[in-house]
């Protein structure tokens, strides 16, 4: 895995995203209106695949057949990031993603996927500079729910002084499962997006029990 790291009138409205259709519990939030228009797979040799991965791989040199390479995705309801109190006025940051990528490979029984995401963060007019982390996970499932592979990473981001807005791209290139059979393969899909349960703060435990009295 490598990082890398990179208002404008109150918000520009939203970002632009990439497109998702589902919505599930596993980053936490609620459904998000999303453009209109579907996605295109992002696989090899797309624009985001070469912008995230460098060029792409010839014909010869793919592992694995495209078809059987799992889609990525966007998860509904965790495609926007928000830092600050509520209202335009209040926000500190927001950050989106914008473009996806991923590549297969097969190493015996293992299906091994590296995943590219690219994003922006805007910042807001409470926001600064300094260092914020974007909580982002990574999912892998089967149909829409069935969990096979998840990971949350914490992503350092460094925000300059003076700059409006900040591009960001991470790099997941372990991402790995047990190989099903191909009918099976083909309704797997890789979700990315932001995990906003995980910014909450843990609940403080209640007590279990009374203290005996003498």
């Amino acid at each position: 895995m490598r990082r890398m790291t990179g208002v404008a009138g109150v918000l520009a409205a939203a970002f632009v995203l990439a497109g998702c259709n589902t919505s599930g519990s596993m980053f936490g939030g609620g459904p998000t209106p999303q453009p209109a228009g579907g996605q295109t797979t992002p696989g090899v040799g797309s624009p985001a695949h070469t912008v995230l991965f460098g060029q792409p791989v010839t014909p010869e040199a793919a592992e694995v057949d495209p078809r059987l390479c799992p889609r990525v995705e966007v998860r509904d309801g965790s495609n926007v990031w928000r830092q600050g109190g509520e209202g335009a006025t209040e926000l500190r940051y927001q950050a989106s993603i914008t473009d996806l990528a991923r590549e297969c490979r097969i190493d015996g029984t293992t299906m091994t996927i590296r995943v590219g995401l690219e994003g922006r963060i805007l910042v807001g007019p409470k926001g600064d500079a300094g260092r914020i982390t974007l909580p982002i996970r990574i999912a892998v499932t089967r149909g829409l729910s069935q969990p096979v592979w998840t990971r949350l990473y914490q992503v350092p981001i460094e925000i300059p002084a003076g700059s409006p807005n900040v591009t960001f791209t991470q790099v997941e290139d372990q991402v790995q499962f047990a190989l099903p059979e191909a009918s099976e393969l083909t309704t797997y899909i890789v979700f990315v997006g932001f995990d906003t349960q995980a910014q909450q703060p843990e609940r403080p435990q209640r007590r279990r029990g009374r203290t005996a009295q003498r």
